[in-house]
């Protein structure tokens, strides 16, 4: 099923590597380069994304802000997260964003397309 999903990622080559696979696989993709532009794009996105793959470590707003910002607006706190991070603390950091599935960088494409399904 074809899915509306934002990425936020601040790496151009990751980026455009998923959304070049998203794609590919028949989904809408809108990116976004730090937590500040995506939580900007929710604002002007119609329909809404299905679900969001989010980045942790971000210039200008991380991935930790980005998250406690859509969780606390109800118009967008519904939408599915899935986290995609090099972060080594990871697992001890995960309460924090109540994410629906945790990536590790280098991320599998095929755990991202089965992600980004949910």
């Amino acid at each position: 099923m074809a899915r509306s999903i934002l990425v936020v990622e601040d790496d151009f080559y990751i980026r455009e590597a998923v959304r070049e696979l998203l794609e590919d696989e028949g989904h809408t993709v809108h990116c976004a380069e730090n937590g500040a532009q995506g939580l900007a794009m929710l604002e002007g996105l119609r329909p809404l994304p299905d679900v969001i793959l989010l980045d942790l470590m971000m210039p200008v707003k991380d991935g930790f802000q980005f998250r406690a910002e859509q969780r606390a607006d109800p118009r967008f706190q519904h939408i599915p997260v899935v986290v995609m991070s090099a972060d080594p603390q990871l697992d001890t950091r995960k309460d924090l964003l109540a994410a629906r599935a945790y990536l590790r960088k280098p991320v599998d494409m095929g755990q991202l397309l089965s992600a980004a399904a949910v």
